[in-house]
């Protein structure tokens, strides 16, 4: 399976260079990424490339696209997207928008060679707000990870979602590709 992602990086890395700014390498000074979940470019890769699907221990999945910035210097995020929350027999529980409100962490993965220097994998953790109509309902730990570079041990590509106060921990990725891409 990681031979098959690494192949659909290489593809990314024609797809991205057309329509993403590069030139910047990704090292020790770099504090500022641009992120996509499950969306854009990443969307011609793979039939199952968006959006990030991830599932409840109940089989309730939360499908989510997104994009947006994460500065690490100034510990702060800015970003948007839509999710769909679905029962396990396909029934849409509800859908709607997230915003993202506060980066709690990011971890750079580096890079991986073959791939423009500013393509970057890593996890980010951010706190987000769901929104159903335009109406703010929950709040949740969107967990995002992107595999390029050398990732620890137990991660895989893709998303969490842990909705606070509800019971839905939605931790096993299903499906989709994330990407990191240094700013700076």
């Amino acid at each position: 399976m990681r031979t098959l992602w690494k192949a659909l990086v290489l593809g990314l890395l024609g797809l991205l260079s057309m329509t993403l700014p590069f030139g910047f390498a990704a090292g020790a000074s770099t504090t500022s990424f641009q992120f996509l979940v499950g969306k854009g470019p990443l969307c011609g890769l793979a039939t199952n490339a968006c959006p990030d699907i991830t599932m409840a221990d109940n089989g309730d999945l939360v499908a989510v696209t997104g994009q947006g910035t994460l500065s690490i210097l100034g510990n702060s995020v800015a970003g948007d997207g839509t999710f769909a929350h679905m029962a396990p027999d396909g029934t849409v529980r509800a859908m709607g928008t997230w915003t993202a409100i506060r980066l709690m962490s990011f971890r750079s993965f580096g890079n991986s060679p073959g791939l423009p220097s500013n393509f970057v994998g890593g996890q980010a953790l951010m706190l987000i707000q769901l929104s159903v109509g335009g109406t703010p309902v929950h709040t949740a730990v969107l967990t995002i990870i992107c595999e390029v570079g050398t990732p620890p041990a137990g991660l895989h590509e893709g998303i969490k979602l842990v909705v606070q106060d509800t019971p839905f921990n939605f931790n096993k990725q299903v499906s989709g590709l994330t990407i990191f891409v240094s700013q700076d």
